[in-house]
């Protein structure tokens, strides 16, 4: 049967293009529909009998059958896709003129028309113009600009992002040498770079307590006070018989005058062992 510019092999169920030598085997919608449409002749089909179903096969729903209608319109061409023709509020008829018809068929041709039609037609008509087989290229094309837009777009907020975790640089660093020639390095760290008294006398005194040392198995001590100043934590790290060490310590002081650190506590933690 021929339809414009296409072939239609009802056995086959193949819609072919003798102009480009492209064939569509319909799928279920799009073979009944097209189908039913011929065997009218000319006669207007109701969307309920272009989608009724059988003992194989369930109906199909209106937009289904709407979206079958525009998928044979699209593979038919802008020059022939009039020849399936709505009328509205009936269904559909198929013309097999080759006359352009009187009527418009203003709900399947939302896109270009611009009239205002019901959310479901625009939609139908935005599917079938994604999913036609009609201007592959220039969709193509608008994908390919969608997806460069976007690998951009992502590629400057990606850039504008730092990774990268800055270190904390200390507030001060000093080192003592013990006897042995063994240095130890004195690491304090400070939210802010003033009212830090408390914490450099608590540096002071940690050194001071090594220097007692010959030798020690800490070669890092590192040093901060809470925000309250109520808290004070040490970390050391060292070395002993090949193996690091890591020793993390806590001291809490809840006095006004707070001490933390007292001849005690330092033969307590065995500075030197």
């Amino acid at each position: 049967m021929q339809l414009g510019d296409c072939r239609f092999d009802r056995h086959a169920g193949v819609l072919t293009n003798e102009l480009t030598g492209e064939a569509w085997h319909l799928p279920r919608a799009e073979l009944q529909v097209l189908s039913l449409l011929l065997a009218n002749g000319d006669k207007v089909v109701a969307k309920r009998v272009l989608g009724a179903g059988d003992e194989e096969h369930a109906p199909l729903s209106d937009s289904s059958v709407a979206r079958a209608v525009f998928m044979l319109r699209s593979f038919l061409g802008p020059l022939h896709e009039h020849m399936i023709e709505t009328v509205k509020g009936k269904g559909y008829r198929l013309r097999l003129d080759s006359g352009v018809p009187s009527s418009v068929h203003p709900a399947d041709n939302a896109l270009a028309s611009g009239e205002p039609h019901g959310l479901g037609e625009r939609i139908e008509a935005v599917l079938a113009w994604l999913f036609g087989k009609r201007h592959r290229w220039i969709k193509a094309w608008i994908g390919l600009i969608v997806m460069l837009l976007g690998a951009l777009v992502s590629l400057q907020l990606f850039s504008s992002v730092s990774f990268e975790r800055q270190p904390t640089e200390p507030y001060l660093r000093h080192s003592i040498t013990l006897e042995s020639g063994q240095k130890v390095m004195f690491i304090s760290y400070a939210k802010s770079k003033t009212n830090n008294t408390s914490l450099l006398r608590l540096s002071e005194k940690m050194s001071q307590a090594f220097k007692r040392c010959e030798s020690s198995p800490w070669k890092e001590v590192y040093m901060s006070l809470s925000h309250d100043k109520q808290v004070f934590n040490i970390t050391m790290r060292g070395e002993k018989l090949g193996q690091s060490l890591v020793r993390n310590l806590k001291l809490t002081d809840y006095r006004q005058q707070k001490v933390f650190i007292s001849e005690a506590w330092f033969k307590e933690v065995s500075l030197c062992e």
